[in-house]
């Protein structure tokens, strides 16, 4: 059975998360909580920034002669798609773990003042309420360590720094690592740490890989000891290695508003495969 805890901490002052109704949280499903991003947040004023503050960062046929009889012409084959033999999702044949969304379930709904998660017509709804700068998070699951972990999603009413990111290793005291992808096409890699900061790792940075935020785009993390690489629809657009967090935890989503009220992510499919 999936349970749920949720971390509150002293940054909130006077604000407090509500936990899910029924079940009370304990340690294996991390519900929601939120708490001020540290690192793209202006100090003075939640108006969002309009740009990523820095960081630590066919020939044409010639005339047939008429005494010469002329081979009938034959359509063009239209081109396909090429499949990249480096995308880690067909390397490891099938996913241990899917989650399609297609059956609407309790495990993923949830509330509170600055975001709602629900299953809704085959997708996982997020909702940022609309708090700039704001981070919620919802982990569920078996805790995992070394693994290629992938969602299908859109964002489809976003605007500028708007982000939805894939969760992963989170732990007791909400300490986690996440992917990030914004809504004007930049991804990046943070930490988050005990202290409600969000450091970065990877700067955010733009990719030509990246479709418009308003079509599904497919994102994906291999983690593997300290080293994680990134792939955004199949293709491989970066890696890093990092010490900090090297235990398994639990994967999810995180979803951040730079400001757009009620700032939606439908994620498709979530799954992943362990690695030996």
């Amino acid at each position: 059975m999936k349970k749920i805890f949720m971390l509150l901490t002293a940054l909130l002052l006077l604000s407090a998360c509500s936990a899910p109704t029924g079940t009370a949280p304990t340690a294996d499903l991390i519900g929601t909580a939120v708490a001020v991003a540290l690192t793209n947040a202006p100090t003075n004023t939640p108006v969002p920034p309009t740009a990523e503050p820095p960081t630590a960062e066919p020939v044409p046929p010639t005339d047939t002669p008429t005494s010469i009889p002329s081979a009938t012409p034959t359509e063009a084959p239209t081109p396909t798609a090429t499949l990249n033999p480096q995308d880690p999702a067909l390397q490891y044949g099938s996913p241990d773990k899917v989650e399609d969304f297609s059956t609407a379930t309790g495990a993923w709904n949830y509330e509170d003042d600055w975001s709602s998660w629900n299953v809704n017509d085959g997708f996982l709804n997020i909702y940022s309420k609309g708090t700039p700068y704001w981070h919620s998070w919802y982990t569920t699951g078996q805790k995992i360590q070394n693994f290629y972990l992938e969602a299908e999603l859109s964002m489809p009413n976003c605007s500028g720094k708007d982000r939805i990111g894939l969760a992963f290793r989170l732990t007791e005291g909400s300490r986690f690592y996440f992917m990030g992808l914004t809504c004007d096409g930049t991804w990046g890699f943070n930490r988050y740490t005990a202290s409600n900061a969000s450091e970065t790792i990877l700067a955010y940075q733009a990719s030509d890989k990246i479709r418009p935020a308003n079509e599904t785009n497919r994102i994906g993390v291999l983690a593997n000891g300290n080293t994680f690489s990134f792939y955004i629809n199949g293709a491989l657009v970066g890696s890093v290695t990092d010490d900090t967090y090297p235990g398994p935890g639990t994967t999810g989503f995180v979803s951040m508003s730079a400001g757009t009220v009620n700032f939606k992510t439908s994620v498709d499919v979530l799954r992943y495969w362990v690695l030996p």
